[in-house]
């Protein structure tokens, strides 16, 4: 098994099979004598025997792990020993034992470079003699013939040695070699140092680069092509990189496979002789596309909005976590890198996070002879290089070639986004935010979506906190006016299409269900927006978005062991001269700290959060998700439910092991801490696990928690057009956010199968995506079903948002129906120029000097639509 990491090649164990016969070193009297003779013979051939047999005495041979590298790091997911991305100047990796290496490379070498390796005494005398001969005439410079020389010269080559003289060193460094270890030790050291082009230094980084493989899984064909590599650094045998019309590679791969035809007697398999004459008839295999960096690599992919290094969310928590700065990964210097990062991404889940949320690639312009072009119609080589395409209403188009995909009969424009997160662990199991991890990511930081009604099971947290409780009543009445909406243009919040025209009283677990605006404004309203803030913090949001004076300002939050919460702000910083303030790269920086930073010039300044503050640094409209965040946030927050709240930090490294293959100890353990009360999380458990949508039930009849979403498009778009669909839920063992929205922009409209604007809410169009991903995880991961735990409802059923003016409830109303006896429930005065009855009169409900007894109308405000623009779902 192959790891970044140079250290001592282990022992060869004990031998078998046909290929590993016959290897035992003959250490004869006769041969030491042949030994010694070559020896004097090479001593003549230099100018005076002293360098030479000086060398013998101090001249070391070293290996590999002797040789000082800077190394790459490489990166897994969970469990996983297959290579997803790499990065480094080069990819160098190492293979620790022999027997770890399959014939199909030994032999493919051998087959090339030496066939009687094993059957001679490790130096080439003729050839040796003949290349001092040709060097010391001025000719071209000639390299030894066997392994062991070759290895030898490779270690001259790294010392900066290019004497003439050096070819005799040469021959007594390969002597030495074969002193001191055996012909399966000498083969590895050869594979493991030996340069394979594509950035690529050892045999296991070569078949990762080449093939993504590992070397234990090639084939004799790969063998092949990566073999013939080692005299080939210039790429004239990589059928990629060599000259257009070159049959270089194919000459020399169909010589190396013939001549491993002729080796019989030493393979002596005749299976193994079938499947390279299959092979020879199968003609090359087919390479991976060479890489512009091949020390950097696989972050192009969906994972690579983790692990890119540029702006993967990896890097800050390994220096966190691990005190490991990206200069450490990187190997640049000499004994650094040659680390590897598993991730704590599932394969599996991973795997059912892409079939149902990608939709393939954008679609890239062409011109009317299907080639591709940029902006400009310029022709192109490169797909990625190609202008995106854009259809007659102006969006982006997916190429929709997934057929697994939750969206594949919607509109072509429609883009989806999932995170799934582990409760009681913080590990992030499957993440995807578009095709390209070096794109836009959808399900992450740089691209956040308001979350709508996702966000009113933390507003309802914040209630019970404050000795609410589930049974709490509130008034649902929309439009509705509030006081502290009075200097607004419109000084009303609405419901999404359920206006009513009176009281409209429920209970908080039915203002969640029902996803009703009204009453999580009045939550804000009463305990604050700054309240809200520190409950979704708590329970996993780190950071929220929002629009000043028109330019977005992004706030980070950070939370201390003692709950101290601490915030910083980012954004795009113009100065006084027009010009703004840039990154390392010379760009415009969009995430420069707005407030300064501290005296490292590297660590934003951060603001403590006032929680005596009502509504600063957001207004109250945060009640039903007016501020952006990330999918990823939200799923961690659902993961909190389902933990019975406790919080663990979202997190993507499982673990770091060093080049020696030996786990790296934290620095610094995850954060995890009780974000709510046992009673309260179970409370919202209970709220969620009738918020569903429409298709498919979730497999085992097992109990959920969720809420959908759903928020408007701009104004342009007119009535009933909606930006973004959520829907977030959790199972015991798993939270998943899925996040559904136009490809193009974050105001452009979602659309339906018919490339309508009907029917996009969240339980249409987010919940499929949903129930797809969490019914293929707990297929793939075979979850059992686990009941929420029961709890008895907290805190206390307050009525004082349905109360009028005087303090009462119409009597009407559906509190006072199932509460008849309560005191505060009285007959509404009827409106004014109707008879006040004697009940009305004897409660002093009638307006004096009204002879016909009429009253007003109660606390109902009217108005038009909603403020802020907020939406939640109807259904």
């Amino acid at each position: 098994m192959g790891r970044a990491s140079v250290v001592s090649a282990a022992k060869p164990k004990a031998v078998t099979g046909p290929a590993k016969r016959g290897r035992k070193k003959k250490r004869m009297s006769k041969r030491r004598r042949r030994v010694y003779a070559a020896l004097i013979m090479a001593c003549l051939m230099v100018l005076g025997s002293i360098t030479v047999a000086g060398a013998w005495f101090f001249n070391d041979v070293p290996t590999p792990e002797d040789l000082k590298f800077g190394e790459s790091t490489t990166f897994t997911l969970a469990g996983s020993d297959t290579p997803i991305a790499g990065y480094g100047e080069f990819t160098r990796k190492l293979v620790d034992d022999y027997s770890q290496l399959p014939d199909e490379v030994t032999w493919s070498l051998l087959a090339l470079e030496d066939k009687d390796y094993f059957e001679h005494e490790g130096v080439d005398y003729k050839g040796t003699l003949r290349a001092l001969v040709n060097n010391l005439k001025g000719g071209d410079t000639q390299g030894a013939s066997t392994i062991s020389q070759q290895y030898a010269g490779m270690v001259s080559d790294i010392r900066g040695d290019i004497s003439y003289s050096r070819k005799a060193n040469e021959a007594v460094m390969a002597m030495k070699l074969e002193q001191e270890h055996s012909k399966e030790e000498i083969l590895l050291h050869y594979l493991n140092l030996n340069f394979y082009g594509r950035g690529a230094y050892g045999i296991e980084a070569a078949a990762e680069v080449w093939f993504n493989k590992k070397v234990e899984d090639l084939t004799w064909g790969e063998g092949m092509m990566l073999v013939m590599q080692v005299k080939a650094g210039d790429g004239s045998f990589d059928p990629r990189i060599a000259e257009e019309g070159s049959t270089a590679p194919a000459d020399r791969w169909t010589h190396g496979m013939n001549t491993l035809l002729t080796m019989g007697d030493k393979l002596n398999d005749d299976e193994q002789m079938a499947e390279i004459q299959a092979q020879l008839e199968a003609g090359m295999p087919a390479t991976l596309e060479a890489l512009q960096n091949p020390g950097t690599w696989g972050h192009d992919t969906p994972t690579g909005f983790i692990t890119n290094p540029t702006d993967g969310y990896i890097w800050a928590e390994l220096e966190s976590r691990y005190g490991l700065t990206q200069a450490d990964f990187y190997g640049k210097k000499a004994e650094t890198g040659g680390y590897t990062v598993e991730l704590t991404l599932d394969p599996d889940i991973q795997a059912e996070a892409q079939s149902t949320a990608s939709r393939g690639d954008l679609k890239r312009q062409k011109n009317e002879e299907g080639e591709f072009v940029d902006d400009n119609d310029v022709v192109v080589e490169e797909r990625a290089a190609a202008a995106e395409y854009v259809n007659e209403d102006d969006y982006f188009e997916f190429e929709n070639n997934n057929d697994e995909a939750a969206l594949k009969d919607y509109n072509a424009s429609m883009a989806s986004a999932v995170v799934a997160v582990e409760p009681g662990t913080g590990r992030v199991l499957g993440y995807y935010g578009g095709e390209n991890g070096l794109g836009i990511d959808k399900a992450g930081l740089e691209n956040p979506h308001p979350p709508s009604s996702t966000f009113k099971m933390i507003t309802a947290a914040t209630a019970i906190k404050n000795n609410a409780s589930v049974d709490s009543w509130w008034n649902a009445e929309s439009p509705r006016e509030f006081d502290s909406l009075e200097d607004f243009e419109d000084n009303t919040i609405a419901n999404s299409g359920s206006n009513t025209n009176g009281a409209d009283h429920m209970t908080l677990t039915e203002a969640v269900r029902q996803s009703k605006n009204t009453p999580m404004y009045a939550i804000a309203e009463k305990w604050g927006a700054n309240a809200i803030l520190q409950t979704a913090i708590d329970m996993g949001v780190r950071q929220l978005t929002q629009t000043l004076d028109g330019k977005e300002v992004t706030y980070r939050f950070y939370r201390a062991e003692d709950g101290t919460i601490t915030f910083s702000r980012h954004g795009i910083i113009e100065k006084e001269d027009g010009s703004f303030v840039t990154d390392d790269n010379g760009n415009i920086d969009i995430d420069a700290s707005l407030d300064g930073y501290e005296s490292d010039g590297v660590t934003p300044v951060r603001t403590e959060l006032n929680l005596e503050a009502m509504n600063d640094p957001f207004f109250y409209h945060i009640s039903f998700g007016q501020y952006p965040t990330s999918v990823a946030y939200m799923a961690s927050v659902y993961a909190t439910i389902a933990a019975d709240g406790v919080y663990n930090e979202m997190h993507y490294v499982e673990a770091v092991y060093d080049r020696d293959g030996n786990p790296v100890p934290e620095k610094r353990s995850l954060e995890s801490y009780a974000a709510l009360d046992t009673s309260i999380a179970r409370n919202l458990q209970e709220v969620g696990s009738t918020i569903t949508g429409e298709g498919e039930e979730i497999d085992g009849d097992r109990p959920l928690t969720g809420k959908t979403g759903t928020w408007q498009a701009g104004d342009q778009y007119g009535d009933g057009a909606n930006a973004h669909t959520w829907y977030v839920g959790a199972i015991p063992q798993l939270s998943i956010a899925a996040w559904v929205g136009n490809a193009t922009a974050e105001s452009a409209p979602l659309l339906n199968k018919s490339g309508g604007y009907d029917g996009t809410f969240g339980s249409k169009l987010s919940y499929p995506v949903w129930i797809k991903f969490m019914n293929g995880a707990i297929e793939s991961e075979g979850y059992e079903t686990k009941a929420w735990s029961e709890a008895s409802h907290v805190g206390s059923p307050i009525v004082d948002d349905i109360l009028n003016a005087e303090g009462k409830i119409d009597a009407s109303s559906p509190y006072c129906a199932l509460n008849a006896g309560d005191s505060k429930c009285v007959q509404a005065a009827p409106p004014p120029g109707e008879t006040c009855d004697p009940m009305s009169e004897y409660l002093g409900l009638c307006e004096p000097g009204d002879t016909n007894g009429g009253g007003n109308g109660g606390n109902n405000g009217g108005g038009g639509g909603g403020n802020g623009g907020g939406r939640g779902d109807d259904d």
